[in-house]
């Protein structure tokens, strides 16, 4: 919600980190400035009024215990999946695949398997998060063509209080709606200037129920976290992060992961892990020198007992950067460069090792200059450049002393024939320019135009092993973001328009193509636009936000060949504009979602009781078709059409602190026992003769959440 303001030995992430340690403390100086981890640019211009800010509180008071529970009053985000592993969110329509999505600077990239999300976090452990809705400034990141998700965790000091010196932190929490959840954390001060986090989180639920009392087979999992965060402050203006987190998340899933299994089908055991490295380094010297340097290695992995297949993401990278204050300008420059490894095996059934390698190596600058005290003039250029490298070998294997390998011939010679390709290198220039212009006291204008390049990125480590050849035409995808935003805020009320329109030229889309496997490809133009309007007031113990969220997301200027018995190759080409995206064809490209209205209320009774509630409607989205790709591949004869039905949620929270110590929540998700499929999920093709498996699992009843904290 807007805040009312008022592999083996060492890697080479581990070895820039040993170094970083070793050598951090030659950069000491004398200038006294606070030091924080808030590396992101400290003033956005570009898309500024449709930008949000969660924070930890709000988290607590509905005992967030997913994504869909952390951006429920986000009115740019939906997340839909239900079941934690399978969640995707989406930003405008657009899936986050396509969103610059990052955890204390280290990026959540690519797809393990695209039944299956790409971003957890536990919200237990968030400081703060923030969501740039859209193409942004050129700090925003590599391939940030839909926008930018920042989630950033909490740290000791956030924990302490006053002169403490260490203290700890226990909660437990149940859910009617199934499960429960444990968390520890315990933080201190080891010297005056050394501290340290460490926190455990357990989760366990059992299969939920719907709102008409069914059971949702397939949604039982269990969740553990293993978190590490070290502080530093190596001199009064500098100082460093060292963070380890291990999260693992396994259960009997169906065989399409975020579908619902139809009754009686079979459940497969899953089990999902991502272990995170990441370094943060600040040195402020200067108004010339703000140094700002982010070392990261995330590595991820999924493995399922169907197919006997398991695929493995590792992501390593740096991000340095620098803010200089020139008179009136603040300029930040920088380079960033990300390597991604996904590597994919299957044995028995499909017998075949696929390995893709893309680096991304990005430059940048972004210049904020407050021309007079009304006008501030935002202006940005970077430059990207992509790589990859593909190697498929397709193998025979046996199963030896319960291992896997490869079966060799009678010279000992591996049975395998090796496909390898490369990428040509895509490149270009992205530039921004954004303007605010106070039109009066407490009001502003900002309008705000913003490019971004992404090049072939990774493939989904499921669908890399499919990939036969490369796609010698596939151009880089270019999007063009045009944004407007009205605002006014004294303090008390705040009320913000905002419209937008982003175009993302040359959409690139791994398209099955039957026999042929897949191939990427640029397949049209994807268009999000919308309007969103908020309003808002604060109060010294009351405040109420109001927001609507209008989001078209289709596809344009793309072509299908079809069938055809009057033409004489037997088939056609049939030319498409306004095409709204269901994930089921579009996996990975966005969803569309319905227009929606949301209502948050916060009331503080007294200094230990406060309540709330948020309210969101989602309003019916008819008549989408669907089977454009279908009739190309002989799945399907004519165009059908699905509905999405509307929904209402209401979620309250009651919140007691009978002493600084102990705090005890009761929130109820879903209080009206709503039975609705999330539009952010795979939608209902059941009314289609032989689509009965086809359909997003629904989202959990009526769930009352109780949770006892206690901290010492």
């Amino acid at each position: 919600m807007k805040v009312v303001n008022l592999s083996k030995g060492p890697s080479p992430i581990a070895l820039a980190i040993a170094f970083a340690i070793a050598s951090s403390t030659a950069l000491a100086n004398e200038k006294n400035t606070e030091t924080d981890d808030s590396s992101v640019e400290k003033i956005t211009i570009v898309g500024a009024t449709t930008n949000s800010f969660i924070t930890p509180e709000e988290l607590e008071n509905y005992q967030a215990n997913d994504l869909e529970d952390i951006f429920r009053s986000t009115p740019a985000v939906t997340v839909g999946g239900s079941l934690g592993i399978v969640q995707k969110i989406y930003v405008r329509g657009l899936e986050d695949s396509m969103v610059n999505v990052t955890v204390d600077g280290a990026p959540q990239t690519s797809t393990l398997f695209h039944h299956i999300g790409r971003v957890s976090i536990e919200p237990e452990l968030l400081r703060s998060v923030e969501v740039q809705a859209g193409a942004g400034e050129a700090t925003a990141g590599s391939g940030s063509v839909g926008g930018a998700i920042r989630f950033k965790t909490k740290t000791a000091q956030d924990m302490l209080k006053g002169n403490e010196k260490f203290g700890g932190f226990v909660k437990a929490n149940y859910f009617s709606n199934s499960g429960h959840k444990e968390s520890v954390s315990l933080y201190g001060k080891v010297t005056d200037s050394v501290s340290v986090l460490a926190s455990y989180v357990n989760i366990n639920r059992d299969n939920m129920e719907d709102g008409d009392g069914k059971k949702l087979e397939g949604t039982a999992a269990d969740q553990t976290l293993a978190f590490v965060k070290l502080n530093a402050e190596l001199t009064d203006n500098q100082s460093i992060t060292l963070s380890y987190e291990n999260r693992k998340e396994e259960g009997e899933f169906a065989k399409q992961t975020n579908w619902a299994p139809l009754e009686g089908a079979p459940l497969f055991s899953s089990w999902g892990e991502r272990e995170t490295l990441v370094l943060n380094h600040t040195w402020y010297l200067s108004d010339l020198v703000n140094l700002e340097t982010s070392l990261y290695q995330t590595e991820s992995s999924f493995k399922r007992e169907l197919y006997t297949w398991d695929a493995s993401i590792q992501t390593t990278g740096f991000d340095i950067r620098n803010t200089s204050e020139l008179a009136d300008h603040s300029i930040t420059y920088g380079i960033e460069q990300k390597n991604d490894k996904v590597n994919a095996q299957s044995y028995a059934d499909f017998g075949g090792v696929s390995d893709e390698e893309g680096t991304v190596t990005g430059v940048y600058a972004q210049d904020h200059w407050q021309i007079t005290d009304d006008l501030m003039l935002s202006a940005g250029l970077r430059y990207d450049a992509y790589e990859l490298d593909h190697v498929a070998q397709e193998a025979n294997w046996i199963k030896v002393n319960g291992e896997w390998i490869v079966e060799t011939d009678a010279n000992g010679e591996p049975i395998s024939t090796t496909k390898a390709f490369s990428i040509e290198k895509q490149d270009g220039f992205s530039k921004n320019l954004g303007l605010k212009y106070s039109l009066a006291e407490s009001l502003s204008l900002t309008v705000g135009y913003a490019e971004a390049l992404r090049g072939r990125q990774v493939a989904d480590a499921f669908t890399a092993g499919d990939i036969k050849t490369v796609n010698e035409h596939q151009a880089p995808e270019k999007v063009e973001n045009t944004e407007f935003g009205l605002e006014y805020n004294n303090g008390t009320w705040l009320f913000e328009a905002s419209v937008y329109q982003s175009v993302i030229n040359d959409i690139v889309f791994d398209k099955f193509k039957g026999r042929e496997g897949v191939l990427y490809e640029n397949i049209g133009d994807l268009q999000s636009q919308g309007v969103e309007l908020v309003a808002g007031y604060q109060g010294d113990n009351f405040d109420v936000l109001i927001s609507y969220n209008k989001n078209d997301v289709e596809l344009n200027n793309t072509s299908f060949i079809w069938p055809d018995a009057n033409s004489p190759t037997g088939f056609k080409t049939v030319q498409f504009d306004g095409i709204d995206l269901a994930a089921y064809e579009y996996a990975g490209l966005g969803n569309a979602v319905g227009d929606s209205i949301n209502i948050s209320l916060n009331y503080e009774i007294n200094e230990q009781i406060k309540t709330g509630f948020n309210f969101n409607y989602v309003a019916d989205l008819n008549n989408i078709e669907v089977f454009h790709r279908s009739i190309e591949l002989g799945w399907a004869s004519k165009l059908e059409t699905i509905n999405k039905p509307g929904y209402q949620i209401l979620d309250a929270f009651v919140s007691y602190e009978p002493t600084d110590n102990l705090r005890v929540d009761i929130s109820i998700q879903n209080l009206l026992n709503e039975s609705y499929r999330n539009h952010g999920s795979v939608g209902d093709y059941g009314n289609i003769a032989g689509y009965a498996m086809v359909k997003g699992i629904k989202e959990p009843g009526r769930d009352i959440r109780l949770s006892v904290s206690y901290q010492f």
